[in-house]
């Protein structure tokens, strides 16, 4: 069974008590300082999608994450065959969809011709980034005129959906022809390219570049005719510069080496892919094929394709030199655009056209392709495409580069050491040293002690001692690949320590090494003179000389008695006994003033006792001490500084410089994950949370994180399979029932998210805590806000007779949020007053004065204001502005709350902010501006499922963002107004004590 405070700052990272940041906070006075940071107003577009195909050939969306609110649901729902769009177009069929749109078959009633129809969600096509690409596609394939290019109609919007019109080719595409036929004949196959590059030479002479060609988007009609699709991905070099390095888009089976690192882009980056295709029609495989992805890359920039030639005798060996030449690694040996493939395809056939290659020119540049290293860079922007489910979208603004290790990730346990001396201070005192040494090399990971501790209580034979064969009895069970035990003995005055390396699947004993020192205190200035071997074993190239001078001043002290006070701190940080964690590394501190590592485990441990200023204070004592740390340790540190002082830009920096050095480093990547999301930007929190989990696939608290931040990313499918992969690693881990409900929640899965939180009641008194928080927020998200507040009211007492006050107040400003949705302010007040006196953190405060301000009670909001806006933190400023900026708006001044909203907005950019922004503008009567701050809300819903990042469910906030659009609407005199009114009607509409539901069916009846 998990405990709540095992979501804290609490990995054995060697040097750093706390080092592994979830992505919430301590359940305690000061949880809730801990809130979104500011971030840039322009938020991530979150997924792309490369437009791919079914099975069957027709045009489709590639799936994202995103998945359809109950307004695009009713949207879509009039796509079906017969409905009429736009008053124009009438639904014949639906040929594929995705998770971006879909495709459509219609007629054009005005000009009587058959269109292909593509629509965008309504749900995404606010988004900048989204529907500018939507809207680039239109534009950049109407700058072509020729008739291998697919023709582009119109671009249209109507009933919340916006859609373009393209000419309907009724034929297969070549995916299709791949599919049935394997290969082609080399006339047909390069009839079909001949007239590909064709189109593509008209493209390039405009300065655009396609950057998604693939089999399923050519298409070739059944008079023969051939055209090139979909251009959403699709570049202009003059407008765009084409120098976005870092960004990878486009499908990965297709795309050139240099478009799969990110680089800048030329036309002869389409070059490479059509030569991709032209070997794949004629020879039936592709010329770098493997089982792998990665691979199939690698090989693309290491290896020379075999030459067509040699597969077929029957291919014309001239043939297969133009094809050669477009294969070149080296974009500059290839052609540089489509028009000199065409005249060389040409002048082979003696259709005109000066030849630019010959057959041993061609073998000399792929004979040099060899010798061409693949960047190392690389390997890591493909291991993140792979592993984003399809998505065709690298979210790096920059390419991880310079220090990245070769060596294959390999993680080791440090067992107990068998202490022979019968001087308990040697116990667990050198293991958290050892595992210091060698986390050295930048490919080890030393596996969390204390996280084998857990381990070792669930074994058939449960021990608590980490001996041999228990070590390698979890080693097993969590894929570790090595073990290392030791044993120490006295030797007349002095002491000898023996250390070995043993192989966790065959035993073998890798490394065995011994040291003996005359007396105690030298003992660990002998520890990275024995780890050496140990590292050599595991695969450390290193020179001995070079890792012992790294590790000089990091073991300079001779206490060991420092060194046990920080292994009891660690171990005490590990159970989530913060206070006495706390008193162990600041004695260890006292034993050795110049002990670095203490004062990280002082910043740690106060940090989630709430002690936010102690935190910091440890912290940069810690790096005066910066000499007497490891690299690895250095990172470590200042990220966790830049968490406690809230400065999330620093730390996202500190800790994607570790992980750059430190490739398999999963507490860096869980880390920077956890500063993203705080950030709020929950794409690219899920993509380094998923880096993680790549190096320690069986780590349940990684792998809970990275559910979490698909739901705050909104991709709740990937949420739900995340959470229960956990419930399969520990069926009791309480955190993970309260994930899947979020994800249930999020399709509205509102029955399954009841059962749910049922089980999750029946774990353990904190799973019935914080089942009552899920149920009783269920129920005021369907608006029953009498029923949901008993649930809360009951959760509340049984908190306090647990003397957790904290949680309590959590339920009681919830219990006031319901008593003010069903219009009982004094009820509310009555609540929030309660929830002020059990607790005093941040968020309490701060909804307690929204209470306030909703109650009229606008002195009492001031105050709480006042006393926020004097914290030391950055994000109690925000809140504070918050709170003064709905103040303005219930005294009926929009344009002081626009303001102040935006200023917030500017230093944090919450989702509250978000809302409370919209109904600013909607107050003034500026509804455009308003329907896009509601559009965000819906966009980003899936933080509503939890706005403050601490275990308590907030998504009965997300109802009324559909009123108030539909109220926006209205005021634009858009006829879709309707549309928001009756989805809130589904959530609440059978509510009993609604104030809202009256106003909305007298709007309905207008």
């Amino acid at each position: 069974m998990s405990d709540p405070k095992d979501r804290k700052y609490g990995d054995e990272a060697p040097t750093l008590a706390g080092s592994n940041v979830p992505p919430r906070y301590a359940r305690n006075t000061a949880a809730a300082t801990q809130t979104p940071p500011p971030v840039s107003s322009k938020q991530s577009p979150g997924f792309t999608e490369a437009p791919t195909l079914l099975n069957n050939g027709s045009p489709t969306m590639g799936a994202t994450g995103f998945g359809l609110t109950p307004v695009a649901a009713w949207a879509a729902a009039l796509l079906e065959p017969g409905a009429i769009l736009a008053n124009r177009y009438e639904i014949l069929q639906l040929l594929g969809e995705g998770g971006m749109g879909a495709v459509y078959k219609a007629r054009d009633i005005q000009l009587e011709r058959e269109v292909a129809l593509k629509v965008i969600r309504p749900e995404l096509a606010s988004d900048a980034e989204i529907s500018h690409r939507f809207k680039q596609e239109l534009i950049l394939a109407r700058q072509v005129s020729d008739r291998n290019i697919i023709r582009i109609f119109d671009i249209g919007e109507a009933e919340n959906i916006k859609f373009i019109t393209m000419e309907y080719v009724e034929g297969e595409s070549l995916h299709a022809l791949l599919r049935d036929r394997g290969k082609l004949e080399v006339a047909e196959a390069v009839d079909i390219m001949e007239q590909v590059a064709g189109g593509l030479a008209a493209v390039h002479r405009e300065g655009i570049i396609h950057r998604d060609l693939k089999p399923g988007n050519i298409m070739r009609d059944k008079h023969g005719r051939v055209v090139v699709m979909d251009f959403g991905l699709a570049r202009s070099i003059a407008s765009d510069g084409m120098t976005r390095t870092g960004a990878m888009l486009g499908t990965i089976e297709y795309m050139s080496p240099e478009q799969a690192q990110g680089k800048e882009l030329t036309a002869s980056s389409d070059v490479f892919t059509f030569g991709l295709i032209l070997y794949q029609l004629l020879a039936g495989v592709t010329p770098f094929y493997s089982e792998s992805v990665i691979a199939s890359l690698l090989m693309r920039a290491q290896q020379r394709a075999a030459p067509l030639s040699d597969i077929d005798k029957l291919i014309p060996g001239i043939l297969s030199n133009i094809v050669a030449k477009c294969l070149e690694t080296d974009p500059a040996l290839r052609y540089q655009n489509a028009e000199e493939v065409l005249g060389d395809l040409h002048a082979w056939q003696g259709k005109g056209g000066k030849s630019r290659i010959s057959a041993s020119s061609a073998r000399l540049r792929m004979n040099r392709l060899r010798e061409v290293p693949w960047p190392r860079f690389a390997i890591t922007a493909v291991l993140m495409v792979l592993t984003a489910v399809g998505i065709t979208l690298y979210l790096r603004t920059k390419p991880r580069a310079s220090k990245v290790s070769t060596h294959a990730p390999v993680s080791v346990l440090v067992a107990d050491f068998q202490n022979n001396t019968g001087d308990t201070l040697f116990d667990d005192t050198l293991e958290p040293m050892f595992n210091v040494a060698l986390e050295g090399a930048s490919f080890i990971n030393g596996f969390n002690r204390g996280a084998a501790r857990k381990v070792a209580a669930t074994l058939p034979n449960p021990s608590k001692v980490l001996d041999e064969q228990t070590a390698r009895l979890i080693a097993v069970k969590e894929g570790i690949a090595a073990i290392v035990t030791g044993s120490l003995s006295k030797r007349g005055n002095g002491y000898s320590l023996s250390v070995k390396a043993i192989d966790t699947l065959t035993g073998k004993t890798l490394a065995n090494t011994t040291v003996n020192t005359a007396d105690r205190d030298a003992l660990l200035l002998e520890v990275p003179k024995i780890a050496v071997p140990i590292r050599q074993a595991l695969g450390d190239t290193t020179p001995k000389s070079v890792q012992l001078t790294a590790m000089q001043g990091t073991f300079s002290t001779d206490s060991l008695e420092a060194v046990h006070e920080y292994s009891i701190g660690m171990e005490r940080q590990f159970q989530g006994k913060w206070t006495d964690a706390l008193q162990a590394f600041s004695k260890a501190s006292q034993l050795d003033p110049n002990f670095a590592r203490a004062y990280a485990g002082m910043a740690a441990a106060a940090g989630n006792l709430g002690q936010t200023e102690a935190a910091e204070k440890n912290a940069k004592l810690a790096m005066e001490h910066v000499d007497r740390m490891t690299e690895r340790e250095r990172y470590r540190v200042r990220g966790m500084y830049y968490i406690w002082t809230e400065n999330w830009q620093g730390c996202v920096d500190e800790y994607g410089e570790l992980v750059k050095q430190y490739p398999v480093d999963n507490i860096g990547y869980n880390n920077l994950a956890a500063c993203y999301a705080r950030m709020l930007d929950m794409p690219k929190a899920m993509e380094e949370a998923r880096q993680g989990l790549e190096i320690t696939p069986n780590d349940v608290l990684a792998r809970m994180n990275f559910a979490l931040y698909a739901c705050y990313a909104t991709d709740f499918k990937a949420c739900q399979t995340g959470a229960n992969d956990v419930l399969k690693l520990n069926p009791k881990y309480e955190e993970a029932f309260l994930v899947l409900a979020y994800s249930q929640l999020g399709q509205g899965l509102l029955p399954q998210a009841s059962d749910t939180y049922q089980k999750l009641e029946k774990i353990s008194p904190w799973g019935a805590s914080l089942a009552a928080s899920g149920l009783g927020d269920l129920s005021m998200y369907r608006g029953n806000f009498r029923e949901g507040g008993q649930i809360l009211e009951k959760g509340a007492a049984q908190d306090l007779a647990a003397e957790n006050r904290d949680a309590a107040a959590d339920k009681l400003v919830m219990l006031s949020y319901a008593n003010l949705s069903r219009g009982d302010k004094p009820a509310a007040v009555s609540a929030a007053e309660r929830a002020l006196a059990d607790s005093q953190s941040v968020k309490i405060r701060f909804l307690v004065a929204r209470t306030f301000v909703e109650a009229g009670e606008l002195p009492k909001a001031r105050a709480l204001a006042a006393e926020l806006a004097s914290d030391l933190q950055k994000s109690p400023h925000v809140y504070a502005k918050l709170i003064l900026g709905e103040a303005a708006l219930q005294e009926h001044n929009p344009s002081q709350a626009i303001q102040i909203f935006t200023e917030a907005k500017e230093r944090s950019d919450t989702w509250l902010g978000r809302f409370d922004l919209g109904r600013a503008y909607l107050e003034a009567g500026a509804f455009t501006e308003a329907d896009s701050e509601f559009d965000r809300c819906t966009q980003r819903r899936g933080e509503v499922l939890e706005l403050f990042m601490d275990d308590n469910p907030t998504y009965s906030y997300l109802p009324p963002v559909y009123y108030y659009q539909g109220r926006d609407r209205e005021g634009l005199k858009s006829p879709d107004f309707a549309g928001f009114y009756r989805t809130y009607l589904t959530i609440r509409g059978q509510s009993a004590d609604d104030p809202l539901l009256t106003d909305i069916r007298q709007r309905l009846k207008q």
